[in-house]
């Protein structure tokens, strides 16, 4: 590949990633040379592939990785390529460490169900230079962010893994606006958003759905003041990468706690986590609420006490690298002070494993 674009566009996907092909023009269009990523699974169809081989031969900048392809990439990587699990959107690991090490400045992952709405896409996405945000504080130290976002029948309602504990009515905005600088820009999310599968199940039957973006402007939350951002449409600076893993072995909770980290991390470095725009339409794939919710169950039991031990390390590090291997060092320890079942305990050990290994492959890189 001997194109450098600035930016990459990340996915991984078991069905046939049409939805790509309005992203490739909104790039071209706003003149933006855009890397696009396809990370394919043991369950994604051939057609896959021939689509994505067919938007290369129309001049689009396109890699895609079939299993073989991947396992023969992570051969310089064999602990990670051992750590990693087939049929799971964890695969997404493969695709940004191939953007980072293509050179993109700018990393931008989204689901497959992600549909375009926003124009300008990249530009929207923008976490390479200072931008004006709202900067919101919060009398709870925690702020909800889909209050930017208005539900069909006025519901209050909450990002996935945003802690059960500090779901309150009581949560008071004081708002500022500020010159920052964003190392994450976390997209929101109309029709079916990000939220928990005991949200789902609860409204089964008048499921939850966003109708609007309300922002006025971008939106990021006070150092100190926590909420998380997920792993679609969400764009990522380079420079993070090296701290942002996305776990195979904590459920649904591979992103979410991989966005803690990096919200401790940037609050150390004073930089921002940006919500808003650009939105996308997520017409959710076909998904299990039980099976979800099953696989968010430690993550909503143990999310609050793993942000308490996380802010209770202090660091040191000029970089996220360096930040990010203090914390692998630091946080076994500080988990460790929380109060814990056995079964809780061994929730954690291929986490840290993995965070670990992550760590390693930038050291060798």
């Amino acid at each position: 590949m001997n194109a450098k674009p600035s930016a990459a566009i990340v996915t991984t996907t078991i069905y046939v990633p049409k939805l790509l092909a309005a992203y490739a023009k909104d790039a071209k269009e706003y003149k933006h040379d855009v890397l696009f990523i396809v990370i394919a699974d043991k369950k994604t169809p051939q057609e896959a592939e021939n689509f994505c081989a067919s938007l290369k031969k129309r001049g689009i900048l396109i890699e895609y990785f079939s299993c073989a392809r991947q396992e023969k990439y992570l051969s310089r990587f064999p602990a990670l390529k051992k750590h990693l699990l087939w049929n799971s959107i964890q695969r997404r690991n493969v695709g940004i460490l191939f953007a980072y090490e293509s050179g993109c400045s700018t990393v931008i992952t989204i689901d497959d169900d992600n549909f375009l709405v926003t124009k300008d896409f990249i530009g929207a996405h923008q976490v390479q230079s200072e931008r004006v945000c709202d900067v919101v504080k919060t009398n709870t130290g925690w702020v909800n962010v889909c209050a930017l976002l208005k539900e069909r029948e006025d519901r209050r309602f909450y990002h996935r893994g945003f802690p059960l504990e500090k779901r309150t009515p009581k949560e008071k905005w004081t708002v500022k606006k500020t010159n920052v600088r964003p190392v994450v820009n976390a997209g929101l999310w109309l029709g079916d958003p990000d939220v928990d599968a005991m949200e789902r199940l609860y409204h089964l039957a008048d499921p939850t759905e966003a109708v609007q973006y309300t922002g006025k402007r971008t939106m990021a939350p006070a150092e100190g003041v926590w909420t998380p951002f997920n792993s679609q449409n969400t764009a990522i600076r380079r420079d993070a990468i090296p701290a942002y893993f996305l776990s195979p072995y904590i459920g649904r909770y591979d992103d979410i706690w991989a966005a803690y980290i990096i919200k401790h991390i940037a609050d150390h470095l004073h930089d921002s986590i940006c919500f808003g725009e650009p939105v996308v339409e997520q017409k959710r794939n076909p998904h299990n609420y039980w099976k979800d919710f099953d696989q968010e169950r430690y993550g909503h039991a143990l999310t609050l006490r793993f942000v308490t031990a996380l802010s209770r390390i202090r660091l040191s590090g000029t970089t996220y690298q360096k930040c990010f291997k203090e914390i692998t060092a630091m946080l076994p320890r500080e988990i460790g002070k929380e109060k814990l079942s056995d079964q809780e305990k061994q929730f954690f050990v291929k986490f840290f494993a993995g965070l670990r290994i992550w760590r390693d492959v930038f050291v060798s890189l």
